[in-house]
């Protein structure tokens, strides 16, 4: 039987999507091919007529998914007007991000799982991660560029390790402390006055 066109990116699509909320929750190794074709809700044959190998389902999820965050950005800052950073980190710092391992960002899911990744992954990361960067810079203050992308990797450093600290504790009092102690940080960014290690 022959599908049409718009029958195998709906798979596609399906097979994407399954694959970002597992590999989210169980990190790269925690599950293999029977697995993601499962929770696609495809036959293993449907998958590799997508993908050739998990490392290729990896690297479009790593790659979809901090599209998704550059878009994320480009949007709060067309929306947001001059206040867009602190709307954003409210919304990044917000319960079911941090909550819910199958709804976190992009970002600091995929980014410990591409450190051990293959060379290939860590070249599309790295490619998209700029993308996400030179995003965020471009609503950042700032008379050059170099400043504003320096400011724009101490947010997303921010912002990135706020997730992480909160994922790892049960604490929910310690998650608003860590939540509560970046926001301020990650919005100082916006500021016109150039922000240093003394006034963060």
């Amino acid at each position: 039987m022959r599908y049409s066109a718009e029958h195998k990116e709906e798979t596609r699509r399906k097979i994407l999507d399954a694959a970002a909320r597992r590999f989210r929750a169980e990190g790269y190794e925690g599950l293999g091919i029977d697995g993601l074709a499962k929770a696609a809700g495809v036959t293993n044959g449907a998958f590799y007529g997508h993908f050739a190998t998990k490392a290729d389902a990896f690297r479009a999820v790593v790659t979809s998914g901090l599209a998704e965050l550059r878009d994320g950005i480009d949007q709060c800052r067309a929306e947001g007007g001059e206040d867009w950073l602190g709307h954003f980190a409210q919304f990044y710092f917000s319960d079911p991000k941090i909550g819910c391992a199958e709804d976190a960002c992009a970002l600091p899911s995929f980014a410990p799982e591409a450190a051990r990744a293959p060379a290939e992954t860590r070249e599309a990361f790295q490619t998209a991660l700029l993308e996400v960067m030179r995003a965020m810079a471009a609503g950042l203050p700032g008379e050059t560029a170099d400043g504003r992308e320096t400011r724009a990797w101490i947010a997303l450093a921010l912002l990135t390790g706020g997730v992480t600290l909160s994922r790892a504790v049960p604490d929910p009092t310690l998650v608003a402390r860590i939540v509560d102690a970046l926001t301020p940080a990650v919005v100082k960014l916006a500021s016109p006055e150039q922000p240093s290690a003394s006034t963060l």
